[in-house]
């Protein structure tokens, strides 16, 4: 029963999913386990699948923008068992030759479509399926095979160009994945740039650009310059902020009994470790003293069996200084107050010590 929001009463309804957007490589788990309170049990139904031309049409939604809603099968994995002990198998397709064949650890054996279909599937993957998208690709690799003279050659990303082999809708080109948002190439991608383009004739990047859009159209690769600066200062802020806490820490460890700890989030402390050892390129945000801070009778306390570091009130104050955050979770270690009388005795036992 549910609340009719036009008449204001209750009415029986349906409730069902709609999908808006279908992704390239399909996924579907069967429920192949059941789990009770005292013992699990294997569902070994079988349940039929097509290897090709899955049709998922009626569970689209109307207004998703999705055009290719048909999916062939690519791989199966199974499980061989029962539900506390058992083995996993896989057939996968070969795109090359369209056959089938049986992964078995390290076995491979080539099997008939009615052996794939008869399995007892646990998990199984499908891409989409586009008769036109393939028509596409054929296109535009015969058009490589024609060498048009070009005035103009142009960069394009080969993250996009496997997409565009692969999927069957690989969306509007992106460069962005070598590009930096000045438009230029990042400086820490520029010893690996070749890796992550390739060049095309002027005729083959008018014919993706007319069909897909996005970009940015790229005829000129060079590292730029705003990024190079931005890391020149980034790298001696590591440099910077490195030493100082070496020569804070160096001094705070020589104490031999410091009136007062600050204790400091080991999770943020490695992310900025992270920085300034050059392993993370953005620095960390405000100090988060949260997960290990308690606040007790309105004190801020250093939570118990928290994940934290000891640091002094200088390093503290550095580290404060530059990225903020906290709260602060200090410790005092307890002072012991010796009684003057028992001093004076252990002095007087000192003495006849001595004479003796």
């Amino acid at each position: 029963m549910y609340s009719c929001e036009k008449c204001k009463k209750l009415r029986n309804g349906v409730k069902f999913c709609k999908v808006q957007k279908f992704p390239e490589i399909l996924c579907i788990h069967l429920k192949r386990f059941r789990h009770e309170l005292m013992f699990s049990t294997k569902i070994s139904t079988h349940v039929s699948f097509p290897l090709e031309g899955l049709d998922l049409q009626p569970f689209l939604a109307k207004d998703s923008p999705t055009q290719i809603v048909t999916y062939d099968l690519l791989s199966v994995i199974c499980h061989h068992g029962t539900a506390s002990s058992g083995h996993y198998i896989a057939y996968c397709r070969n795109n090359l030759n369209n056959l089938w064949y049986e992964f078995d650890d390290q076995s491979v054996t080539e099997v008939s479509e009615s052996t794939v279909q008869n399995a007892e599937a646990y998990v199984l993957f499908s891409r989409k399926s586009s008769e036109e998208a393939q028509k596409e690709r054929r296109r535009i690799s015969n058009l490589l095979n024609i060498m048009e003279p070009s005035l103009l050659q142009f960069y394009i990303s080969r993250q996009w160009l496997n997409k565009f082999k692969t999927f069957a809708e690989p969306g509007p080109i992106s460069n962005n994945d070598f590009l930096c948002i000045h438009g230029g190439v990042p400086p820490r991608k520029a010893s690996y740039i070749e890796d992550l383009v390739l060049m095309l004739p002027q005729n083959i990047w008018d014919n993706l650009y007319s069909r897909y859009g996005g970009g940015p159209a790229v005829n000129h690769l060079y590292i730029c310059h705003t990024c190079q600066i931005e890391a020149e200062k980034i790298e001696k802020r590591r440099k910077t902020e490195l030493e100082i806490f070496i020569r804070l820490n160096r001094a705070f460890q020589e104490e031999d009994s410091p009136a007062t700890f600050y204790c400091i989030s080991m999770q943020w402390f490695r992310e900025w470790e992270s920085f300034v050892k050059g392993k993370d390129g953005d620095p960390p945000g405000p100090i988060d003293n949260t997960k290990i801070a308690v606040t007790k009778c309105g004190n801020v306390m250093l939570r118990q069996g928290a994940d934290s570091g000891q640091i002094s009130e200088e390093t503290w104050n550095f580290l404060q200084s530059i990225y903020g955050g906290g709260p602060e979770v200090i410790l005092r270690p307890p002072v012991v107050h010796v009684d003057p009388d028992i001093l004076q005795a252990e002095e007087k036992i000192e003495v006849e010590t001595r004479s003796l």
